[in-house]
């Protein structure tokens, strides 16, 4: 029976990946992967028993994720409310475009539905199978597979519609 620490460290760098992924932002991905260690830690006897302890991290993770994008939305909701008349002109440098592709279909992925992302990114980058996926989420297995479909093919037309993949 492995360790929780040998399970953590096989697993950190993915956990981080897809919390970068679902929350866009570095600091707010180290603080999801370093809450669910410690929550991990917490209950690592029962973490070492299961069947598939990455899968549970990796649903742990993608659930905190949301959560922090839930609060961060909500936040900025509350923070339109209190100032209406405060808009500020986007930041000129979030505007540039990268001709690096990877950061193109980075920045076209960050507009998927999270779901679509979030599944799209375990199949693609973390090359995950469907049922790693239905376990990692909490989806059914129809339900990972309809949303695989739906991203690749958003995706693909957010490439053809700004001129980086041909037909």
């Amino acid at each position: 029976m492995q360790t929780f620490n040998a399970i953590a460290a096989t697993v950190r760098d993915r956990l981080y990946r897809l919390a970068l992924r679902m929350t866009g932002d570095g600091g707010e991905a180290e603080d999801v992967v370093q809450e669910v260690l410690l929550r991990g830690w917490q209950r690592r006897e029962e973490i070492v028993r299961l069947d598939n302890p990455p899968a549970w991290l990796m649903r742990m993770t993608h659930n905190r994720a949301i959560d922090r994008l839930r609060l961060r939305e909500s936040r900025r909701r509350n923070e339109h409310a209190a100032a209406p008349g405060d808009r500020c002109a986007e930041d000129p440098y979030r505007q540039v475009e990268s001709e690096d592709t990877l950061q193109h279909i980075h920045r076209l992925m960050a507009r998927l539905p999270t779901e679509q992302r979030t599944v799209l990114h375990l199949r693609e980058v973390e090359g995950m199978s469907y049922r790693e996926i239905v376990s990692a989420t909490g989806l059914t297995m129809d339900q990972v597979k309809v949303y695989l479909h739906r991203g690749r093919t958003q995706l693909r037309q957010l490439l053809l519609n700004e001129k980086i993949v041909e037909r």
